[in-house]
């Protein structure tokens, strides 16, 4: 009997030191607003106009931020929720191909690959399906250019998804309303070594441009430490 209890008083010291040490394997750490990732060893500059969530550790998802203040387009002044609010998501993914072919074939509906696959499940602007009220459009690209960061070379892309969306006005409101909007994406991949660093920026296209600009203020901070 008291062989019994001292395991289980064994066990309960354990599975919480167990369970602490999982919480704690994050993809990396910030110090003095700079994100330095534990796996790949870049890093990265905050912005406080920005909050972050940091990844787990084992995905090649590392990092999320979330503008903390954005704009509201005039047509949901009155339902602020149905708001995209701006994103940004930072992946790693092993690929062997240069950084404008890899972001090509993000873009391409008829290359498949195991990157691509992990990749699309966060950037939203190449998932658009419709939904009940929510009818996208294609995809069009509107810049590409060629970029260069700390020891690398990157490559940029932007396009926009034009939407119509039905949209509730109040909670017992029976109809709604109509609205034609568009939602605006970049995406910025850098190389390192067997690796890409892969950003993912999405926001509504009326503030589009200095949401990319902001995130650009970030991702241009990005220093490659392997």
């Amino acid at each position: 009997m008291r062989k019994s209890l001292l395991l289980i008083m064994i066990a309960l010291l354990i599975v919480p030191s167990v369970f602490a040490a999982r919480k704690k394997d994050k993809a990396g750490k910030v110090k003095d607003y700079v994100y330095t990732d534990k796996k790949f060893n870049f890093s990265l500059n905050l912005n406080d106009d920005w909050k972050y969530k940091i990844q787990k550790n084992k995905g090649d998802f590392r990092i999320a931020f979330t503008q903390v203040k954005y704009g509201i387009p005039s047509d949901y002044a009155n339902t602020p929720d149905y708001t995209k609010i701006p994103r940004i998501v930072v992946f790693v993914v092993e690929s062997k191909l240069a950084p404008r072919a890899f972001v090509d074939s993000l873009i391409s509906d008829s290359y498949k690959s195991k990157a691509k696959k992990t990749v699309l499940k966060e950037f939203e602007i190449l998932t658009m399906m419709s939904s009940t009220g929510f009818v996208p459009e294609r995809l069009l690209t509107r810049k590409k250019k060629t970029l260069q960061f700390d020891k690398s070379k990157g490559y940029s892309w932007t396009g926009q998804v034009k939407y119509t969306n039905e949209i509730a006005t109040s909670a017992n409101s029976v109809g709604g309303k109509r609205v034609k909007g568009g939602f605006g994406g970049g995406m910025v991949a850098v190389k390192d070594g067997d690796n890409l660093i892969v950003f993912h920026v999405i926001s509504e296209w009326d503030y589009f441009g200095e949401v990319f600009e902001e995130a650009m203020s970030i991702i241009n901070t990005l220093k490659l430490n392997n």
